[in-house]
């Protein structure tokens, strides 16, 4: 995972056009728009995180913020998982 990558995308992308993102590489591994990632996982997990922090930023949190938060939930899941 590339957070520089996450961040790009919740910052240049909207929701809607992440949520589409996510279905079309979930179902044909291809985005519909150039990706930071080695492969198409990556590249899901990207897309994953950035919607997630859209959300967020979306909901009137400040970007650098709902970045961190989500990026502190990532690292939770690693390290108690």
């Amino acid at each position: 995972m590339k957070p520089t990558a996450v961040r790009r995308l919740a910052t240049e992308r909207t929701l809607a056009e992440l949520e589409a993102a996510i279905e079309v590489v979930s179902e044909e591994g291809v985005p519909p728009f150039e990706l930071e990632a080695d492969e198409a996982a990556e590249g899901l997990t990207h897309l994953l995180l950035a919607a997630r922090v859209r959300r967020r930023v979306d909901g009137g949190e400040e970007l650098k913020e709902a970045f961190r938060a989500e990026m502190s939930a990532v690292r939770d899941v690693l390290t108690n998982g």
